[in-house]
């Protein structure tokens, strides 16, 4: 899986739970637009631990796919 700007903003517009919203815009905003994952947890009202954990997820999942 490799993450670019269209195909994570097409499956963020697509989605309709918030929860997966906010993942998503978690994983844009750190892996396509490069931002410091604590900077994205503070934007989004989150702890560093639920970024770091959500992150740690999808990278895992990237390396096994």
């Amino acid at each position: 899986m490799t993450f670019n700007r269209s195909g994570l903003g097409n499956l963020y517009k697509r989605e309709s739970d918030p929860n997966v919203k906010e993942r998503l815009l978690l994983v844009l905003k750190v892996e396509v637009d490069g931002k410091i994952p604590a900077h994205v947890a503070e934007e989004l009202h989150r702890s560093r631990t639920w970024a770091s954990d959500w992150l740690a997820r999808v990278i895992k999942k990237e390396s096994t796919d």
